[in-house]
């Protein structure tokens, strides 16, 4: 990239951990873009966040639409006339507790509708070389795991009951990430992909990373919380700012 710092595109950036890194990427100069159902509210988020107005306006590119419309999508994955370096995906649903004995999401169905077009668009702007496709890091859930048991024990009846419409969805979308690595290079719209599996999110503060413990599919980190600014930071620190051994990775953290 000539010395040039990658440029990034956020989906669900108006979410904890997409817009925490989001921030980090804006602060050190990264060339953004984003897509926003609602762009106001994108922009008054980084405003609390103590983004400068000349930052938003120089750095960051906001596309408006929704993440299963492809042509949207498309203009949120070009920068600087080609395709990005880096689709950061946090996207996720908001509970709805209409019927409480059988929690749901508002949108039962996002994060796999949303990754199966991001992964559409990707690919009919792919080039056609794997290395100038761009690496997906993507924000899933523990507790999906079809290896071990990567939260603690106590947490099953959470994980089984309240989680389990929003996890089954998780689970179809890393399906499809599988399914498209599995593709001949040249025909898939990603040149990898790092699934990251935070436990339990929460809104507490971003207290740095030397507490964060972290673990791969088959040796999880195993622990009660993890905060999506910590997430956030971690995913830009990590995957963004450097080649990590966690690049191309299922990984779970927590703290």
């Amino acid at each position: 990239m000539d010395g040039q710092k990658p440029t990034i595109a956020f989906f669900g950036a108006t979410g904890g951990c997409a817009n925490s890194c989001l921030v980090l990427a804006l602060r050190a100069g990264y060339c953004c873009t984003a897509l926003a159902r609602n762009p106001t509210k994108l922009r008054d988020l980084l405003r609390q966040r103590e983004i400068p107005e000349s930052t938003i306006a120089d750095n960051l590119i906001i596309t408006t639409g929704d993440v299963t419309d492809i042509e949207p999508v498309k203009e949120t994955l070009l920068s600087n006339g080609g395709p990005v370096n880096f689709i950061v995906c946090g996207i996720g649903g908001k509970p709805s507790f209409e019927n409480p004995l059988r929690p749901t999401l508002d949108n039962p169905s996002i994060c796999q509708d949303g990754m199966r077009t991001i992964l559409a668009a990707s690919r009919s702007l792919a080039v056609a070389e794997t290395a100038g496709k761009p690496s997906l890091i993507v924000v899933s859930t523990t507790g999906i795991s079809g290896h071990v048991r990567d939260f603690p024990l106590v947490m099953l009846p959470l994980y089984h009951w309240m989680l389990k419409v929003p996890h089954e969805d998780k689970k179809v979308m890393e399906r499809l990430i599988r399914e498209e690595m599995e593709k001949p290079a040249g025909e898939r719209g990603i040149q990898n992909c790092s699934v990251i599996r935070p436990s339990l999110l929460t809104d507490g503060k971003e207290d740095g990373l030397e507490n964060v413990q972290v673990g791969f599919e088959e040796a999880p980190a195993v622990g009660y919380t993890i905060s999506r600014k910590q997430v956030g930071r971690w995913m830009f620190e990590n995957l963004v700012c450097k080649d990590s051994e966690y690049v191309g990775k299922v990984v779970a953290i927590t703290v």
